[in-house]
């Protein structure tokens, strides 16, 4: 047992020592000067660093990097997202190699790491080892619900914002963005942004600057259904505007053919490509399937 327990300890160093230098501090910039503040970021691309919105939110278009191995380097902010809290930074010089993104989902219970610079600019490349504690969860902020969080209790402290999520081989399953603290201090639960809307949500920034999304005139939200089979999660609408062809209650069954289970598969295809043409909405309404030709519109900034 003492040796399993050894070789694991040195895989894990080994896997950190990794992880670490494809990890960075980030410091926003106002007017060319540091303005306060720092959070962490992740190499996504040899040039892209990854982080939070809300890491960048009001620097003036530029960001301080800082790396173990290459220092201080400027970095500018390509785009940044508030919905999910996600923003990319362009920084040349940068040695080390990307992480890789996982392809599959984390499953509660699997064994993650949290990596980043909390609390204080001198605890960079600060590491936390906990669990999944959960997945698919739906966080609601003052302006914001974050969509498909990853829970984890691994440590995630103001600093770790923007910082990878990784799994026991080193790759990227999430980016931390929240950490809930009680009265007596840190309450084990941690969220991370999931890398399956890292992979939807980059892209477009990296090319846009920003995320354009459609509406279909309706709100929605999930919740639990009883099935022949048991329950199931449904997506429902919740609330509609005037003129629209979905009424509240109806379940949203597929859009263009593709399944919808949960509110994201419908968030994600409400993207910049479909502003202005129709959807085909299939939903269950008063128990029957009924298919509507809804118009998917410019949605409005939060």
């Amino acid at each position: 047992m003492s040796s399993l327990l050894a070789q694991l300890n040195t895989e894990l160093i080994h896997l950190l020592e990794t992880c670490v230098a494809r990890t960075c501090t980030i410091f926003p910039m106002q007017m060319g000067v540091r303005a306060g503040g720092h959070g962490s970021g992740w190499l996504f691309a040899q040039d892209l660093v990854v982080t939070n919105h809300h890491v960048v939110d009001g620097a003036s278009g530029e960001a301080m990097i800082r790396t173990v191995d290459d220092g201080e380097i400027r970095a500018k902010i390509l785009g940044s997202d508030e919905r999910t809290d996600l923003a990319v930074l362009r920084a040349t010089g940068i040695k080390a190699t990307p992480f890789a993104i996982r392809d599959e989902g984390p499953r509660i219970g699997e064994l993650c790491l949290a990596i980043g610079t909390p609390m204080d600019k001198s605890l960079q490349n600060s590491v936390s080892l906990g669990v999944v504690g959960g997945v698919g969860r739906q966080v609601a902020l003052k302006e914001v619900r974050f969509e498909e969080a990853i829970q984890t209790d691994a440590t995630i402290n103001p600093g770790n914002s923007g910082g990878p999520l990784v799994d026991i081989v080193g790759q990227v399953i999430g980016v931390n963005f929240l950490g809930t603290n009680s009265r007596s201090g840190f309450s084990g639960v941690g969220f991370a942004i999931p890398a399956e809307i890292v992979r939807q949500i980059v892209p477009e920034l990296v090319e846009h600057g920003s995320v354009a999304r459609a509406t279909i005139g309706a709100s929605i939200t999930s919740r639990h259904r009883k099935t022949p089979n048991g329950f199931a999660t449904a997506v429902e609408v919740s609330k509609v505007e005037t003129g629209s062809l979905l009424k509240v209650g109806d379940i949203v069954v597929s859009v263009n053919g593709q399944q919808i289970t949960r509110r994201y598969d419908l968030m994600k295809m409400l993207n910049r490509k479909v502003i202005g043409t129709n959807l085909e909405i299939e939903v269950m309404r008063d128990g029957k399937k009924k298919v509507l030709n809804v118009l998917a519109s410019p949605r409005l900034p939060a």
